[in-house]
Order: structure tokens, then sequence, then C-alpha cells
């Protein structure tokens, strides 16, 4: 449902196929350039029990 007040100039409809554009506005103070690595998730088999880990099976 489109929204009448909005001018289609202004606010061009969305494609879902298309990839979202980055946010061209600046950077909080202080923020760092670039984001540090993320923490390595563990994968099955790494817990100290040896079991499968993971996400479980639906019922």
């Amino acid at each position: 449902m489109a929204n009448p007040d909005l001018d289609p100039e202004e606010y061009p409809p969305l494609d879902p196929r298309e990839p979202v554009p980055d946010d061209p506005s600046e950077l909080l103070p202080g923020t760092p350039g670039e984001l540090p690595e993320a923490p390595a998730e563990p994968m099955p088999g790494d817990d100290e029990g040896g079991g499968t880990g993971g996400v479980r099976e639906p019922a």
C-alpha cells in the first residue's frame, strides 16, 4: 500500500530485489574507521563434552 502523502520523485518505491544503499551520513566523532574482528563462533563439537552442539532440531 502506497502512502499518498509522499512525493514519488523524492521517495521512489522500494524494490526488494535491489540492495540497500549505504548510509551516506557521517559517523559520530570518535567512531573507529573499521570495525574490530568478530569473535569466532563455536562450531559443533567444540564444547567440552565433545557433543554435537549447535541448534537442536525441532520436535
